[in-house]
């Protein structure tokens, strides 16, 4: 194995988290949020990790996953860890299910080497759906991501900690929201998918995929006239990230 790519090579791939909020005790429901859960889970299954799927996740049910994520032991074992949130979010912060606004940096700042040495030298990928900035009126069948948004652009480095091996995947850059489409799930999660699907098997390391996917995002809102999205990773990899082809197909 190259000295410049992550380990891929032992005992498990990794947990997969999925946070899937749909109905808000006091916001709007979130509908096809379900088909991006269940594309996340079909895909991640595929790459080898252990997906595990949490729907409509309060602040206290959250606090629990991260605790329980922190100290698993099976990271010892693991090559990687990845943990997605599928929700409504204003910028650098998403919404538990019971309205509470939590910082991207409290759910990653759990997974550094200190709190989880189990994960340490290993990456960590965070991927977010969910608005970053100003609501804005979608046509029928497509809505926004965002809640009571702020004009505001603090540095979007700035949510994942100050240490290596971590990727922040975000469905939108500051300041905009993202959309969803009611009955087949986020333009950005989607595409992540279907990219890493038609990506991973030809050895594309994951910069080049969310780089593919930037592409394909930027163009749907294009198409859709006034409708702008443009996701945007922050990351302090020190190597390559490749995900080992799968054996089956999709």
């Amino acid at each position: 194995m190259e000295a410049n790519v992550y380990r891929m090579d032992r005992k498990h791939r990794g947990h997969c988290v999925v946070v899937n909020n749909h109905k808000f005790t006091s916001m709007s429901d979130r509908p096809g949020t379900d088909k991006d859960a269940e594309h996340l889970r079909h895909v991640f299954e595929w790459l080898g990790f252990s997906v595990h799927v949490y729907d409509n996740v309060t602040k206290g049910h959250l606090d629990k996953v991260l605790q329980e994520y922190k100290c698993h032991p099976g990271h010892s074992d693991g090559d990687c860890f990845v943990f997605c949130v599928l929700t409504h979010g204003k910028f650098g912060a998403v919404y538990s299910s019971d309205g509470t606004l939590v910082p991207i940096q409290e759910i990653t700042s759990h997974f550094t080497a200190q709190q989880c040495p189990g994960l340490a030298h290993k990456p960590k990928l965070f991927f977010i759906q969910a608005c970053q900035g100003e609501e804005i009126q979608p046509p029928v069948f497509v809505e926004a991501d965002a809640v009571n948004p702020e004009r505001v652009s603090p540095s979007l480095k700035d949510s994942i900690p100050d240490e290596a091996d971590f990727l922040l995947g975000l469905a939108t850059v500051p300041g905009y929201v993202s959309f969803r489409h009611v009955e087949k799930g986020s333009w950005y999660i989607q595409s992540l998918c279907n990219h890493l699907k038609s990506l991973v098997p030809r050895n594309e390391d994951i910069l080049s995929i969310l780089t593919a996917v930037n592409n394909d995002v930027s163009q749907q809102a294009d198409r859709q006239g006034t409708k702008k999205q443009m996701p945007q990773p922050a990351f302090t990899l020190r190597k390559k990230l490749v995900f080992p082809v799968p054996q089956e197909k999709l």
